[in-house]
């Protein structure tokens, strides 16, 4: 025997001691299993020849991988890639997997040649590595986002308790000046101080709840109501600063439309819309309250400010249109359309901003469905 048959037997054997080797005739059908095969899978010599691969076949590996690796071999070239196999155990392996179709000497091929190496152990603690990585990460942003909610309670508290301080140290100095007491703006001052305590707490209870909501720890009261009393009375309440602003309301309603589900949140969805398009529009605003019979039921606050650039981003926390944290000209927190948001998926609203079809300016979408009362599935944008 010629010297290259030996050292080709010395090649193989090397190779059946360092990986898993099985072969194959060209129908697929197994005849030859290496030791490593054996122990690695579980399944005896006996229990592989005369069966195919899909005996540890596992149901992740998509049937295009297949037939991709089958065009391959078939065209007597050789297939490399990564599949997942089942042991008898049931236990799954991940190998690095070549297959090489073996030609007779007119180049027509005999049998098919699998070498895998099992890389599970290494697929494992890369896994492992990666999920530390994002735990660091994780971790991470939240101590980014503790500060920025500290800087954010802070800086939005500052402003109305420095009122109600100043305010209230000017009304005592008048109230113990023997000078005539000017009663009406001691009023005016008395009603600042109110406001700006109205104001704090608000904005103390949507940062408490909004909390409550990145926890899932918020809880809802399911009821059927009217949309359209609900709007009035949420127009009702921001019925002086319209006038204040000059605002032109425009209203297009339906029918009386009737929704189930919680009506103390939505009316802090439909509040905080309104606040917005207020503060941030011009001088109209338009509501269009509309119901698609049995599929949905649809609420549309247009304004003609400036418009938003980014309409993703904006519902991103501590997020203002054009301003840093710290350098915002906006009135706000921050949180109002992040605390809209999150309401909006918990309760299976499909919330969505858009520019407003003629001239600049917002609109604001809502659109609640009529098929169940909350859906497993939350809506977003």
């Amino acid at each position: 025997m010629s010297s290259d048959f030996f050292r080709n037997q010395q090649y193989f054997k090397a190779l059946t001691e360092s990986s898993i080797v099985s072969k194959s005739n060209t129908k697929g059908t197994i005849i030859y299993v290496n030791d490593n095969f054996c122990k690695v899978t579980g399944y005896t010599e006996q229990e592989m020849i005369g069966h195919s691969h899909n005996l540890f076949r596992h149901p992740d590996n998509p049937d295009s991988l297949y037939k991709e690796m089958w065009e391959t071999i078939n065209a007597g070239k050789i297939w490399r890639g990564r599949m997942i196999n089942r042991n008898k155990d049931g236990s799954d392996f991940i190998a690095e997997s070549t297959i090489i179709p073996l030609v007779d000497e007119d180049g027509n091929i005999r049998e098919y040649m699998a070498i895998r190496n099992d890389i599970t152990d290494m697929v494992k603690l890369k896994r492992e590595i990666f999920l530390k990585e994002q735990e660091k990460v994780e971790q991470e942003k939240i101590r980014e986002a503790q500060k920025s909610f500290l800087l954010l309670f802070t800086h939005e508290l500052k402003t109305p308790l420095n009122a109600i301080i100043n305010f209230t140290k000017y009304i005592r100095k008048q109230i113990e000046s023997p000078k005539a007491i000017n009663q009406e703006k001691l009023l005016a001052l008395l009603d600042t101080v109110s406001d700006n305590a109205a104001d704090m707490l608000e904005t103390i209870t949507m940062i408490l709840e909004t909390s409550k909501l990145t926890t899932h720890k918020l809880t809802y009261n399911y009821t059927l109501f009217s949309l359209n009393e609900l709007i009035t009375v949420a127009l009702t309440k921001y019925d002086s600063l319209i006038n204040e602003k000059n605002i032109k309301l425009i209203q297009h309603f339906d029918r009386d439309v009737f929704i189930y589900s919680d009506i103390l949140r939505i009316q802090q969805i439909f509040s905080n819309i309104l606040s917005n398009a207020i503060k941030y529009g011009n001088d109209e605003i338009i509501i269009t309250l509309r119901d698609n019979d049995a599929d949905s039921v649809v609420i549309a606050i247009e304004d003609n400010g400036p418009g938003i650039q980014d309409k993703e981003a904006i519902f991103d926390l501590y997020v203002q249109e054009g301003e840093s944290f710290l350098q915002r000209k906006g009135q706000g927190t921050g949180i109002g359309l992040y605390f809209i948001k999150l309401l909006c998926q918990d309760l299976n609203i499909y919330y969505k901003i858009e520019d407003r079809e003629q001239g600049s300016g917002t609109k604001f979408i809502l659109s609640f469905s009529k098929k169940s009362k909350k859906s497993e599935s939350n809506g977003r944008v």
